[in-house]
């Protein structure tokens, strides 16, 4: 018989070479990283740059096609990283001894990517070309980079101290200094912070409820009208969204006046409504069109009225609609300025959106720390909500431009 273990498992010189040098730089990291005192943060990051470093030493030893793909990818981005610091750092301040510096880590990945790719390489680990998975996995990463920098950053400069975060010598994306809560301890004992959240929660849950119990029906009624008057009378309500806000404010403060209710959270609560029932109305009557009617009808046979086939058939089905306009009602609430700032005055009864900047930023003076602290208190719950019904919320917006 004919040994093939030996043609098939045969380790190339270069990577065991290249898994030594890997875990050999594993080891130097945790050794500084035990040796010296770092702070926390950096304790963190050398710890998890350790342990990438060993996978990928493990995984190139082990001849696991994940870890040359990684590998790959990770110099991929060095090399993409040296020639931009290459041409618009090195060369434009004539720093020459960096730019070589540079120009010889680029080389140097460069030609262990050529050796990542040689053919030999490759039956080895049992793969073919690492481009086709690397060019998505760079896309990807451009993409996650430039959508979560401004949370990595407002999370930065919610820890960073001001000496930190105002010299500009200092790598403002790293902490230079050891990290403080003083801007936290700032926003919720020196400003009204909490209280700006729950009047924001309290008028975007009444908002969200009184949008669903005007925009439903009426969307269902629209939809289900017979004649092109349900889609006139649609496009005619959705037109009213269109309208800006700063040529609504001055009637509306009117109407608020003549119901007593400046200065009232409750201002806002009839207010808001203008503006989310119009736009809820024109997305739901998409999704009550792609509703076929055989159901309703199947369902009043069996014995359900109108009502009844609505609330247990109708609206089951439109979940995916229901929570995208949850998800704009919240989300309009949360943003909205206009109307915020005209109809209420005393700092108690502030919504986030108004309060934050109004009182963190005193004439020429910006408090960072608490800005960018409490932008993202506020906007990391939403984000969350957003990724965990996205499906639903892109289902939302789409199912009504498809006819069945």
């Amino acid at each position: 018989m004919i040994d093939r273990t030996s043609t098939e498992t045969k380790r190339p010189l270069g990577i065991a070479v290249l898994s030594a040098v890997f875990a050999l730089g594993a080891a130097a990291i945790l050794w500084r990283t035990v040796a010296r005192h770092h702070l926390v943060l950096g304790l963190i990051f050398r710890t998890v740059a350790a342990l990438l470093l060993g996978g990928i030493a493990v995984g190139l030893w082990m001849r696991r096609n994940g870890a040359r793909i990684f590998l790959f990818f990770l110099l991929c981005l060095e090399v993409a990283a040296c020639l931009v610091a290459l041409f618009l750092v090195a060369l434009r301040q004539a720093q020459y001894r960096f730019a070589g510096e540079l120009a010889a880590v680029a080389l140097i990945s460069a030609a262990i990517m050529w050796y990542l790719q040689r053919r030999q390489v490759s039956q080895t680990f049992g793969g073919g070309s690492a481009w086709p998975t690397t060019v998505k996995a760079l896309v990807l990463t451009i993409f996650t980079t430039l959508l979560s920098f401004p949370f990595f950053w407002m999370a930065v400069a919610t820890f960073k101290q001001n000496l930190d975060l105002y010299d500009t010598a200092n790598d403002p994306f790293l902490f230079n200094m050891p990290p403080t809560l003083d801007h936290l301890r700032y926003l919720f004992t020196q400003t009204d912070y909490l209280q700006w959240l729950v009047n924001t929660s309290f008028v975007g849950g009444m908002v969200v409820l009184i949008t669903l119990l005007l925009s439903l029906p009426a969307a269902y009624a629209l939809a289900r009208l017979t004649g092109r008057w349900g889609e006139r009378l649609g496009i005619g309500i959705f037109l009213t969204y269109l309208v800006p806000p700063t040529l609504l404010f001055i009637p509306l403060s009117r109407v608020v006046a003549w119901l007593g209710l400046q200065d009232s959270l409750w201002s806002l609560v009839v207010v808001y409504p203008s503006i989310t029932v119009p736009f809820s109305i024109w997305l739901l009557m998409g999704f009550f069109k792609s509703i076929p009617r055989e159901l309703e009808d199947a369902a009043m046979v069996d014995g359900l009225t109108r009502f009844g086939a609505f609330i247990r058939l109708v609206i089951p089905i439109s979940i995916s609609g229901i929570l995208t306009v949850v998800i704009f009602t919240f989300t309009l609430v949360t943003q909205e300025y206009v109307y915020a700032v005209t109809f209420i005055s005393p700092k108690a009864n502030q919504m986030v959106g108004v309060g934050v900047p109004n009182f963190l930023v005193l004439g020429d003076v910006y408090y960072w720390g608490a800005l960018m602290a409490a932008c993202l208190i506020a906007s990391l719950p939403i984000a969350f909500i957003y990724n965990l019904f996205l499906d639903r919320f892109i289902a939302g917006f789409t199912v009504g431009a498809v006819k069945g």
